[in-house]
């Protein structure tokens, strides 16, 4: 029969062991929480340069989409986000983008999610680029951008497209004779004070051989 010392022993050891275990979990932890460090220095790095070149489209987009639009813009420790509203008598109109890393901050996701209310038009509500956080695709990520921001200005163009015309002030080309929107015009010439408008450079230029400007 074994005596009590050789069971304190086995107990120890037992002891010995959960302790082993919990030190090798915590070192794993450390470890873990210095690459996740490097890692979301990395990214803060690559953030910020994403946003440089991101930045000053979306900046132009607002300036183009003028009063019909207003942004406003969110930040957390993760993630930057910039979203429009759109005053409209078509639709409830909300346009977003949002930089954000992925869970092991390897790579930056910019997002895109678009939302009209109501659903009567056909149109992406969500896509998503993705490009590594230590070498950022910016030719890409600008395209891809840009083909969105043009996307939604066709769509709101085509949910708005009635509205447009019946707004719009009409103008008649003086050779072909025919009435169309101001803001259709294929060219113009500006002759005697008075600026005329064309269908195209053709009427322009019999025009301008007829009046000899």
């Amino acid at each position: 029969m074994s005596d009590v010392n050789d069971l304190l022993s086995r107990i120890d050891g037992a002891i010995s062991a959960v302790k082993d275990k919990a030190q090798k979990i915590a070192q794993q932890e450390l470890q873990h929480f210095v690459e996740r460090e490097k890692f979301a220095k990395e990214y803060e790095a690559a953030r910020d340069t994403i946003i440089a070149a991101v930045r000053p489209r979306i900046e132009a987009f607002g300036k183009r989409m003028g009063e019909r639009a207003t942004a406003s813009l969110s930040k957390t420790e993760t993630r930057r986000s910039v979203r429009f509203e759109f005053r409209s008598d078509k639709a409830y109109i909300s346009l977003g983008f949002s930089l954000a890393p992925d869970r092991d901050l390897k790579n930056a996701v910019l997002e895109y999610d678009l939302k009209v209310v109501p659903v009567l038009w056909k149109f992406d509500s969500h896509a998503e680029f993705t490009t590594p956080v230590a070498a950022p695709d910016l030719p890409g990520l600008t395209k891809w951008l840009d083909d969105r921001l043009v996307a939604f200005v066709e769509l709101y163009i085509q949910i708005h497209e009635s509205e447009l015309y019946d707004k719009a002030q009409y103008v008649e080309d003086p050779v072909a004779k025919v009435k169309f929107p101001k803001f259709a015009a294929g060219a113009t010439l500006d002759h005697g004070g008075t600026t005329y408008y064309f269908i195209d450079e053709h009427t322009r230029a019999e025009f301008a051989t007829q009046k000899g400007a």
